[in-house]
């Protein structure tokens, strides 16, 4: 096995951002009897219809899906996240996941804050803890090749690579969703386009670079570990996110500059690894509606190629060229339709907009 030696200048190597990218709570009370059957009536109609029924809890209206999440019976959907319940006596009563444009545009503590205030505006009294939190930072100026998978240094036994239209995109320490600790690294562009979320850009701000790809590194720390850390409220994983990252980054995992020593724990630590421990891990709220127009603009660009083709396609077939003359027949049409189905397109965009989670 030949190992690269030599080591990118980390001066040209710099952060454009970091902090907690995913906080999973979980939360023990006592679900009243009343919301109980407010919610098996609800599931009962829900089964019934196959819609989302809405429901007020803590003073803010969600909607209750027609179907569990998970092992957790019932899954309440909101703008800024989603929350399983459970009668289950062998189960935390509380299951939260916040939407990742509501934690990014307005940092952890307020998420935390707001969930809290909610669940105990219905329920009196939730003790809340971490079941998992993904703490990352992105940089760029550094290319990863396959071959660069020799230099790590992992206390994990498992190691993935991965690949995007048959190039190399990144690697996977650990096993996900093992509750104790996995790492990623990987192009976070790729990632981005894929799934829409352009809000990113804005996160990254001016010191992101056009066209050159950026590196995510990320680690998914699970309850497990969280306890060994002695850590378990969200105000204590918060506070200890920057020696979380700390820690992770000099012991569970490195990355070497290679050397003539058959031990690679004994190599000396890359530039470009002495500034990943060096990330900030910041709490930073980036402004709500940033992150949501983003999010928005993210999913139109996805739209674009079907959109376009559809129109393209309906101007040919009812002979037409301009746009003028082609979205004014396609209004017609779209009214026709309507009539026909008995579902207006008012009627349809609002039913899009809950799917969207939309203001």
């Amino acid at each position: 096995m030949q190992v690269r030696e030599e080591s990118a200048n980390s001066e040209g190597f710099w952060e454009l951002a970091s902090g907690i990218d995913a906080l999973y709570l979980s939360g023990r009370t006592t679900i009243p009897g009343e919301l109980a059957a407010r919610l098996q009536a609800i599931r009962a109609e829900g089964d019934d219809t196959g819609g989302r029924i809405p429901l007020v809890l803590g003073g803010v209206e969600f909607e209750v899906a027609p179907h569990g999440w998970g092992k957790y019976r019932y899954c309440l959907k909101h703008r800024n996240g989603q929350i399983g319940l459970t009668p289950s006596k062998s189960l935390p009563a509380i299951r939260i996941q916040p939407r990742a444009e509501f934690l990014h545009g307005v940092g952890p503590e307020v998420v935390v804050g707001w969930f809290r205030n909610v669940l105990e505006r219905e329920l009196q009294f939730v003790r809340l803890t971490v079941s998992r939190v993904d703490i990352y930072a992105d940089f760029q100026g550094w290319r990863l090749e396959v071959d660069d998978r020799y230099r790590f240094v992992s206390r994990a036994k498992d190691l993935a690579t991965y690949e995007e239209s048959e190039e190399f995109n990144g690697l996977q320490f650990g096993k996900r969703g093992s509750q104790t600790v996995s790492a990623r690294i990987y192009d976070k562009t790729v990632e981005s386009a894929k799934k829409g979320s352009a809000y990113w850009r804005d996160i990254w701000g001016t010191r992101y670079v056009d066209g050159l790809p950026v590196l995510r590194i990320e680690f998914e720390i699970g309850r497990q570990a969280l306890r060994q850390y002695g850590l378990d409220t969200p105000e204590e994983v918060l506070e200890a996110s920057g020696a979380l990252w700390a820690s992770l980054t000099s012991g569970w995992l490195s990355y070497r500059v290679g050397a003539d020593d058959q031990t690679k724990a004994r190599w000396p630590v890359a530039p470009e690894w002495e500034q990943v421990c060096r990330a900030r891990v910041a709490d930073g709220a980036f402004g709500i509606e940033r992150m949501y127009a983003g999010k928005r603009r993210g999913d139109l660009h996805k739209l674009a190629p079907g959109l376009v083709g559809y129109l393209s396609n309906f101007a040919a077939l009812t002979g037409h060229e301009s746009f003028e003359e082609t979205f004014d027949q396609l209004g017609r049409f779209v009214w026709w339709y309507g009539k026909v189905t008995g579902q207006t397109f008012k009627e349809r965009t609002a039913e899009k907009q809950r799917r969207y989670a939309l203001p």
